[in-house]
């Protein structure tokens, strides 16, 4: 489902005489699908970066980051705007640190709003939201609001949801399991676990070793932007 060559991406710092960080220096990565592949290292290794390039929120300065859509393979780096959205809408969801949502929308239409995205009915998606919602335990009175006054785990439940809205073939997790309680962990990673096992090719991040050692099927470790056994 994804296969990374030579990636590289630096950052410049503008606000410190243009000093340039190298985040990225020749990571190589295959993931298969039905496989869980931890990304593991010390912070500021990399592991965030690479995801943010297999999405096309950073762009990469060298190397090839190709999807499967479909029968076919897209070539990230260099992508126009609308295949990137194309890959995003169906191929790629993405569990990120933080939910950015627009206020004042109801989390039922939230969650629902990346099936309806990849072309599924409303109906279809609000059942999927509602069961997706009710597994997580995010309770129903709470469905009807918007998430901007909801705790930091009710937030990343909303989160996780969203990215599990439409059954995506390639998974991006940064830390999906951050701010939970144990009983709503453990719901976490029986989701996730179900969709790799159906088929899904996961790629995340996991500083929470109990979730890493219930999920990864293999481990890779970053040392200075590369890939290590």
């Amino acid at each position: 489902m994804l296969d990374i060559r030579g990636l590289a991406k630096s950052f410049t710092l503008h606000t410190q005489g243009g000093a340039r960080i190298r985040a990225l220096a020749g990571f190589d990565l295959q993931v298969t699908s039905g496989e869980c592949v931890a990304l593991t290292g010390p912070s500021g290794a990399g592991k965030s970066s690479v995801l943010r390039c297999v999405t096309g929120n950073y762009l990469a300065e060298a190397g090839s980051i190709r999807v499967r859509l479909g029968a076919d393979w897209v070539e990230v780096i260099g992508a126009p705007a609308r295949r990137l959205l194309e890959l995003r809408r169906t191929t790629i969801g993405h569990v990120s640190q933080f939910l950015r949502v627009i206020p004042r929308v109801p989390t039922l239409d939230l969650v629902a709003e990346p099936a309806v995205a990849a072309g599924a009915t409303r109906a279809e998606a609000e059942q999927r939201a509602r069961r997706l919602l009710a597994r997580l335990n995010l309770p129903e009175r709470l469905w009807n609001l918007a998430p901007a006054t909801f705790s930091g785990g009710e937030q990343q439940r909303v989160n996780i949801a969203r990215a599990f809205a439409h059954p995506y073939p390639l998974l991006l997790l940064d830390e999906p399991t951050a701010s939970l309680d144990a009983e709503n962990r453990q719901a976490v990673i029986d989701l996730i676990d179900d969709v790799r096992r159906n088929g899904a090719a996961v790629l995340g991040i996991f500083h929470d070793r109990e979730a890493r050692a219930a999920l990864a099927t293999r481990h890779v470790s970053l040392a200075e932007g590369r890939a290590a056994a």
